[in-house]
């Protein structure tokens, strides 16, 4: 078969337009996936949204109803509230209707008698913080009642008399809240937080947090001890346990406070016969033989007898 120029050009051109529907097919592939990736971003975006909004929804179920009580913040409660109603992404007049079913007691009075002049979301936030904010005296002793509770956090500690000081001045100065940061501390972290010198309220946090992680660490090693309680010198019994082993150093040039250890049998003077098995002291028998001697201290004695008067020959 003879190929003549004219073929070589038609096949030539086919496969020209072959690879060219190839090409087409690749890129409506492509478009196709970055449309699917486009749409799949979109709907998951669209589902987390709903996902945040729903579980700030429940926040809202679970929101502290506020009465006016003595022993409640308001700031607090007013500041904690608009934080869930943006995560619902309430508009401001939803959030109005809203708060109205968080009032009771003397709270909801005073919001049924003011009505009329509260008319929105922001004028509701003003009001209700001038009707029952503490006055100076009060937060001030609460700033000198707040103690860091037992088993409280230093974070938790530090942010609620940090908002105290706030509140009784908010001018206050760092020397003054770093002050009152400390007097209220766990008693054991006292000395060492002063040891370091915070200047700062964000320095105190630091440091009372390092000095409360070593003394959380340093409890558990000493609780993960696996020693034998009975053999380990606890401070118990470290000194019960050798004090019976040391004895009273004994001086033996020290006869009247020894005596019981070193009594030695008076020895007989000019052999006079002692009874071995008479437990007597050493001055019992010197008072024995100073009875039997004679009262003549010019007589002899003799040597052959042992009688006084007399010499032997």
């Amino acid at each position: 078969m003879v190929v003549t120029t004219r073929s070589k050009r038609r096949i030539f051109q086919q496969e020209i337009e072959r690879l060219s529907l190839i090409d087409m097919a690749s890129d409506d592939t492509s478009n196709l996936s970055s449309n699917t990736t486009t749409s799949r971003s979109l709907s998951t975006s669209h589902t987390e949204e709903q996902i945040l909004t729903t579980l700030a929804k429940e926040q809202i179920k679970t929101l502290s109803k506020f009465g006016g009580a003595e022993n409640e913040d308001v700031v607090i409660w007013i500041q904690h509230v608009e934080e869930v109603f943006d995560r619902a992404q309430l508009q401001s007049s939803n959030k109005y209707l809203a708060i109205q079913s968080y009032l009771v007691d003397a709270a909801l009075k005073w919001f049924r008698f003011n009505k009329s002049n509260i008319l929105d979301w922001s004028s509701f936030k003003t009001a209700i913080v001038q009707a029952y904010q503490p006055t100076l005296h009060q937060t001030l002793v609460k700033l000198e009642q707040r103690y860091q509770l037992p088993g409280e956090s230093v974070m938790e500690y530090h942010y609620d008399k940090l908002h105290l000081c706030l509140q009784a001045d908010p001018n206050m100065s760092s020397c003054m809240i770093v002050h009152y940061l400390t007097k209220g501390l766990n008693d054991y972290l006292i000395p060492h937080v002063i040891r370091r010198h915070p200047t700062t309220p964000h320095d105190f946090l630091v440091i009372a947090q390092d000095e409360e992680k070593i003394f959380i660490t340093l409890k558990g090693l000493s609780s993960d001890s696996t020693t034998d309680a009975d053999n380990y010198p606890t401070e118990h019994n470290y000194g019960a346990s050798t004090v019976g082993v040391i004895q009273r150093p004994i001086h033996t040039n020290r006869r009247s406070s020894n005596r019981q250890y070193h009594q030695l049998s008076p020895q007989p003077l000019m052999n006079i016969p002692i009874n071995p098995y008479r437990q007597s002291s050493t001055s019992s028998s010197l008072h024995y033989y100073f009875q039997q001697r004679p009262s003549s201290l010019s007589s002899r004695q003799c040597y052959s007898c042992y009688g006084f008067g007399h010499l032997a020959v």
